[in-house]
C-alpha cells in the first residue's frame, strides 16, 4: 500500500468513486482534473495492488489550507485508511509550511469528526443547510500545524 500524487489516468476511477459516496455532492470530473492539473491542490490517492483505495485533495493558498476532500471507497471504509490519507495530507502540509487547514464537515458524520478531532482538528463554526440531500449543516473545522 503506498500514496502516490493523483493523475488524469486516475479521475474516471476517482470520480466514479465519488459519486457513489457523496451522489449529488459529488466532485465532476471537470473538478478532479483541475485538483489534479492545478497549481494549488496537492491530491493524492491511496493504492494497494493498482487499485485505489480513496483519494484526499488538499488546496494550499499562502500559509493556509483547506482539505477540499477526503474519500475512502464504500467497501474500505473503517479500516483506518481516511486517517491514513489524513495523516498524508498533515504531511504534505508541513512540507509545504503550512500554519493553519481549514475543513467543512457533515454535522452527522461523527466517524470523520471523530477522526478529525483525533488529529488535532477542533470545531469553530458552522454553515446553515450547507449540504444537500439530505440539507445539513456544515462544522467547520481547523488544525495548527506545528
Amino acid at each position: 500500500m503506498f500514496f502516490r500524487y493523483m493523475e488524469v489516468r486516475d479521475v474516471e476511477e476517482i470520480w466514479e468513486m465519488d459519486q457513489a459516496l457523496f451522489g449529488s455532492m459529488a466532485y465532476s470530473r471537470q473538478d478532479f482534473l483541475r485538483a489534479v492539473e492545478g497549481k494549488y491542490d496537492r491530491a493524492i490517492v491511496l493504492v494497494e495492488e493498482e487499485e485505489i483505495l480513496g483519494y484526499a485533495i488538499l488546496r494550499v493558498l499562502g500559509v493556509e489550507g483547506e482539505l477540499e476532500s477526503i474519500a475512502v471507497k464504500k467497501r474500505h471504509q473503517g479500516k483506518g485508511f481516511g486517517k491514513q490519507l489524513l495523516r498524508e495530507i498533515l504531511s504534505i502540509g508541513d512540507r509545504e509550511a503550512i500554519q493553519k487547514i481549514f475543513l467543512e464537515v457533515r454535522e452527522s458524520n461523527d466517524p470523520a469528526r471523530a477522526i478529525y478531532e483525533r488529529e488535532g482538528f477542533r470545531a469553530f463554526s458552522k454553515r446553515k443547510a450547507y449540504y444537500r440531500d439530505p440539507e445539513e449543516d456544515a462544522i467547520l473545522m481547523e488544525r495548527t500545524i506545528q
